[in-house]
């Protein structure tokens, strides 16, 4: 192998350096021994070029449409994911609950058997030693279930009602049971199991004047990827609470979503590692979000907030947010590990941990660790964080007049492999910009291919 040609050439110009002190004079007589070719692959064949410029995100047509009988939910099938409005203007949140479970068993006749698949496969992911013992899984999902809002509460009733009648039984056998939905609610909140990232650049770097934000959602896709036959944008119609949310068919908490006002929001993954799960006294971050956008008109806002009930959830998490002036990273922690550090709305400046570089405050990176100074570090010491982490710095860091266009293929421009750390892993299921000059979102959304080396940009509209 080449690898070792390389070790046997440092060899000769290690014995080069002794011997010169040793009244050798020349190296003709000396003959450096063949060796295989290396695998090693220079850093610039990581990237490939990718063209957006000028090229618009593709508008895809509707192709079906299901409705609830009361109209409360209408779901619209377009080619890569479902759009689907829910009407909680004219009626209650159990109605809409009820509602969408309706509708998506028009849609995809198919849902409970796919969704349980998904489900069972994300339990075992976490608890492989359960022997399908699922009580302490139970008990986690009803804890964080009870201590949701009345509105969510009955959401959640009327949704699980819909899909699963009277049927109570946690196991795994083809229908889905009022538990089981209630937890595909609450994994990230039960189980967990993301990897995702974020960059955000400020006006003051952007050709446009105005922020671009970027979230790249990392999770299983599933075993036959059904998570990417899922993909749905959710318009929440509720008067001054209403929001868009990037998510799969039948979520009704956060991954990636904005509200009217432009405020977005995403959750990332940190882990409270060797610190054990407690629910007593806990709730869901993810409702938390969506509590946050729905009655809250600004980043700082909904950041101080979550800030504010960071003790109240069960894993310690970053979470994203965004609007057109300001941009955080709320480092959620909530345990009273010293190790841990504390609760902190990390912003372009903020002083982070002494081992942990970046260059350039006009942009906002996350992975999934803390950062700021004092916090818990799965940075440095966590390849594929410390990988994406410097990626990011490397691509952005000291760009101006950034581009929508050019931001778009430096988030792409990495070639897929599956050996190496990238930004776009093959577990990636959307990656979401919000372009804060046009307010509007555009999106490329896994296929049920999986990961596509040359990815598609959809539009996803306006949020306003």
């Amino acid at each position: 192998m080449k690898s070792r040609k390389i070790t046997a050439v440092c060899a000769v110009l290690l014995s080069a350096m002794m011997l010169s002190g040793c009244g050798r004079v020349t190296y003709d007589d000396f003959d450096i021994p063949e060796s295989g070719e290396s695998q090693l692959v220079p850093v610039e064949n990581v990237f490939s070029e990718k063209h957006y410029a000028g090229v618009a995100p593709t508008k895809e047509e509707t192709k079906e449409v299901y409705e609830s009988a009361d109209g409360l939910c209408r779901i619209e099938q377009k080619d890569s994911y479902y759009d689907v409005t829910l009407d909680y203007e004219n009626g209650s949140y159990k109605d809409v609950g009820a509602a969408y479970a309706e509708a998506i068993l028009l849609a995809r006749p198919d849902y409970v058997e796919y969704l349980e698949q998904y489900l069972y496969e994300n339990i075992n992911s976490v608890a492989n030693d359960s022997n399908e013992e699922y009580e302490e899984i139970e008990k986690r999902t009803t804890a964080i279930y009870t201590s949701l809002d009345e509105d969510y509460r009955q959401e959640l009733e009327g949704f699980a009602e819909g899909l699963s009648g009277d049927v109570n039984e946690f196991k795994k056998n083809g229908v889905l049971s009022h538990d089981e939905v209630i937890l595909m609610e609450l994994i990230p909140d039960v189980l967990r199991g993301t990897a995702c990232s974020a960059i955000t650049a400020n006006g003051s770097t952007t050709a446009s004047g105005e922020r671009i934000t970027c979230r790249v959602l990392e999770w299983q896709l599933g075993s036959e990827n059904q998570i990417c036959q899922a993909h749905t944008l959710v318009h929440y119609k509720n008067g001054e609470k209403s929001f868009t949310s990037v998510t799969y068919m039948g979520f009704f908490p956060i991954l990636s979503a904005v509200n009217e006002e432009g405020v977005f929001l995403g959750e990332l993954d940190v882990g409270s590692a060797g610190t054990e799960y407690t629910y007593e006294n806990k709730t869901s971050y993810t409702y938390a979000m969506r509590y946050a956008l729905e009655n809250m008109s600004s980043a700082r806002e909904c950041a101080e907030y979550l800030a504010e009930n960071s003790k109240r959830y069960p894993f310690c998490v970053n979470i994203l947010a965004t609007d057109k002036k300001d941009a955080f990273i709320a480092e959620l922690v909530v345990t009273d590990e010293e190790k841990d550090g504390e609760t902190v709305l990390r912003e372009g400046d903020t002083k982070l941990n002494e081992t942990v570089e970046w260059s350039d405050p006009n942009y906002l990176c996350a992975v999934n660790s803390f950062a700021a100074e004092g916090n818990n570090d799965y940075l440095t010491y966590n390849e594929g964080n410390l990988i994406r982490w410097k990626r990011y710095e490397q691509l952005f860091c000291g760009k101006k007049d950034m581009t929508l266009d050019h931001f778009k293929e430096l988030m792409t421009c990495e070639k897929l492999n599956n050996n190496l750390v990238c930004i776009r892993s093959d577990s990636v299921v959307h990656m979401v910009i919000a372009d804060y000059a046009t307010n509007t979102l555009q999106a490329i959304l896994t296929g049920k291919d999986g990961v596509a080396e040359e990815p598609e940009f959809i539009d996803l509209g306006s949020w306003e």
